[in-house]
């Protein structure tokens, strides 16, 4: 069973433990990407079938030869075999469960390892918005509502991590939603969780999605905070690596 690590845990002068794998991974050569959700690893000598939660491009992830490790699936039923946790491309260790990226947030927020949450306390996972649709956490903030969207960045470039590595309609509506609440009063904030430790920077991506960059201008321009945070991977371990890092639309 996989266990979320208690908001007090940490270590040294390494950065506090926010996930942790209890079962045993398994290590493999990415042989190809088959499909959107679906990886081909060789395992102790054999291909297999791997789920992959993330649907970006991952072109500075899924390189030749990048080893990746899997975790057994539990449903002998299931079509896939295992499902990917992380990839080793030789230079950098990247998370590739985007879903985990909230879980990660929380986890960081209510262990006060994020300066610029200090004063939030979490409310509700998924809580629906007060038009339509839903995001990812609300928060009590300074005696408000504060609700949050949080996007998992895989794709880092000379340090700079961006956002969306593939075209995002949905993630274009969430911020056109924070956007509104904060015209109408509700303060909100973008998370971009970077899922490796080197990103110095988090940029959007108008080569791939103008639209999101064009979004994220106005959001931030009416109001919506951006804030980013990157993760170290050491399978079976996630640590926070840096605890804010800027956002910036340049």
């Amino acid at each position: 069973m996989t266990a979320l690590i208690s908001p007090a845990t940490g270590s040294g002068d390494m950065g506090p433990v926010l996930h942790r794998y209890d079962e045993p991974l398994r290590e493999g050569r990415l042989v190809e990407r088959q499909n959107r959700f679906v990886l081909t690893v060789d395992v102790d000598g054999a291909e297999r079938d791997v789920f992959l939660d993330e649907t970006g491009r991952l072109t500075t992830v899924l390189v030749e030869d990048a080893t990746v490790h899997c975790l057994p699936a539990e449903d002998p039923d299931r079509a896939t075999d295992f499902t990917a946790v992380a990839v080793d491309t030789g230079e950098v260790t990247v998370s590739v469960r985007a879903a985990m990226a909230n879980d990660l947030f929380v986890t960081a927020l209510e262990g006060g390892h994020l300066p610029a949450f200090a004063d939030a306390t979490v409310q509700r996972r998924e809580p629906p918005l007060p038009d339509h649709g839903r995001t990812d956490v609300l928060l009590e903030r300074e005696g408000r509502e504060h609700y949050v969207e949080v996007k998992a960045v895989t794709h880092v470039e000379d340090g700079v991590g961006k956002f969306p590595d593939a075209p995002s309609e949905r993630a274009v509506r969430h911020l056109r939603g924070l956007e509104a609440l904060v015209e109408a009063g509700t303060p909100a904030s973008v998370v971009f969780a970077c899922q490796r430790p080197d990103a110095e920077v988090v940029l959007p991506f108008p080569a791939i999605d103008p639209d999101f960059a064009d979004a994220l201008a106005a959001a931030m321009d009416a109001g919506v905070e951006a804030h980013a945070f990157s993760l170290a991977v050491e399978p079976p371990t996630y640590r926070l690596h840096e605890p804010e890092i800027p956002v910036d639309l340049a």
